[in-house]
């Protein structure tokens, strides 16, 4: 190519550029004016592994809330706050005290107010508010509402309503503190097929919310225990809060199909989506052959078909070996952080057992006790008084470490000048879970402080 030809060629090639620069750049702004955004990387992860069971999440804004169960754990309601779904920090507890069990709780924000409506083992329905989900957060206020699971919604016509267990739903207040009719059934569930191994039906975890025209309720079916394909997420639509629902044709949404999947018992979900546009369901799921960590919260990439159902990003069960354990974990991991802590409510004979959640298969817990002449001190893995593996001492100052190997379990103490002394191994702990012991429980790290002894210091470290 001679030198005229080539400038000739070369502003042309400019021009070019340019002309699809300047294309790309109006493509880009009439996306950005129609609400467009690139469309994030599909999410399929365990976010909290240990026992984080019933998980409910709320958005505002960028920002993102997250509380689960605290069943006899007090105080209860351990809220956390994250930016990208992956990393997540403990901010309040929402619930000081109580005589009762709390159940499968709902985060929402309504008029510029924080709720979370919760449900109580003595079949009642509680909720808690707060200007800023970092607290303070109020007292318990005790609604005239029945059921479990409770699921809030805003209606059509502004109206607020409580959804629970068994496809009930109880109008409220408008300031959302109170019961302000009878409950009402409307909504009977999805039919699994009959030769599914699960629990029974188990009409539970109404989760609501609007996408368009639509009103969506996801809800969980199967039981959450028992055998490993018990549990499942079923979606249903209608025009209105209040039904009539027609269940998706892609139900289940998620659902374990076989004792072999990584993860066993998936189920109570809730779909919401991102600042972006990108939308997600999280749910919990034991972990296969460790019912003793509890029910984990995972979360996958939803997307939409082109008739309107929720569907998971990715085919159910895929990928789980590569991606399931890929998050940070460390804010689960710091035991320093005294919101990660909580009491054995029902009490324990001879001190307060304090009671954390562990997060690894494989772990080891070392615990130093400064212990008056009348004091008592140890150091546990903890399910219920039926179900522990626990040791102490009778010496001013020791230490004790518990180390647990995929349920396998030893335990030592070291009294101070002496070496440490091995007490017990080979304990197998695989049982101590809901399915033998019954509580939704898991088997946690504990320390019992009586009659004035001190917990020097404490350190939790996977292996």
């Amino acid at each position: 190519m001679t030198e005229k030809g080539l400038s000739l060629f070369l502003d042309k090639y400019t021009i070019l550029t340019m002309k699809v620069r300047f294309l790309l750049t109006t493509l880009a702004a009439v996306a950005l004016l129609a609400g467009c955004a690139p469309k994030a990387a599909p999410l399929k992860t365990c976010i909290f592994p240990g026992d984080y069971p019933d998980p409910s999440i709320v958005r505002d804004g960028r920002d993102f809330y997250m509380t689960h169960s605290s069943f006899t754990y007090f105080p209860g309601l351990l809220v956390w706050h994250s930016t990208d779904l992956l990393h997540w920090e403990p901010i309040a507890r929402a619930v000081e005290d109580g005589d009762y069990s709390i159940y499968a709780p709902e985060i929402c924000k309504v008029d510029g107010k924080f709720y979370i409506y919760y449900p109580s083992s003595r079949g009642e329905n509680f909720v808690v508010t707060a200007d800023r989900p970092e607290g303070p957060w109020s007292a318990p206020v005790k609604l005239d509402v029945g059921g479990i699971d409770p699921g809030h919604v805003v209606a059509e016509d502004g109206r607020r309503y409580l959804y629970t267990n068994n496809g009930f739903v109880t109008p409220l207040t408008a300031d959302g503190l109170a019961a302000d009719g009878p409950r009402r059934k409307v909504y009977n569930g999805w039919t699994y097929p009959a030769e599914w191994e699960t629990e029974g039906m188990w009409l539970e975890s109404p989760k609501l919310f609007k996408r368009g025209d639509w009103y969506y309720l996801v809800s969980a079916e199967g039981g959450t225990a028992g055998p490993p394909t018990s549990h499942m997420v079923v979606v249903a639509r209608s025009k209105s809060a209040l039904g009539p629902w027609e269940d998706s044709p892609y139900n289940p949404m998620v659902h374990t199909y076989s004792a072999d999947e990584t993860w066993w018992s998936k189920g109570h979900g809730t779909i919401f989506d991102d600042a972006d546009g990108n939308w997600y369901i999280v749910y919990h799921a034991y972990r296969n052959g460790f019912y003793t960590l509890g029910r984990n919260t995972l979360i996958e990439s939803v997307e939409w078909t082109p008739d309107g159902w929720p569907v998971l990003a990715e085919k159910d069960g895929a990928k789980w070996e590569q991606r399931g354990l890929q998050g940070d974990y460390s804010a689960l991991r710091d035991f320093s952080n005294p919101l990660l802590w909580s009491k054995w409510q029902p009490g324990y004979p001879g001190g307060t057992l304090y009671l954390a959640t562990a997060v690894d298969e494989s772990y080891e817990i070392t615990a130093e006790f400064s212990v008056p002449a009348d004091g008592t001190a140890g150091l546990f893995l903890f399910y219920n008084e039926a179900a522990n593996v626990g040791l102490g001492g009778g010496d001013p100052h020791y230490t004790l470490r518990i180390r647990n190997e995929r349920n396998v379990v030893s335990t030592w103490k070291k009294v101070e000048g002496y070496d440490w002394e091995l007490v017990e191994e080979g304990i197998d702990v695989s049982k101590y879970h809901h399915n033998t012991y019954n509580g939704f429980f898991a088997l946690r790290p504990a320390y019992l402080l009586g009659g004035g002894a001190e917990l020097l210091s404490f350190e939790y470290k996977p292996l």
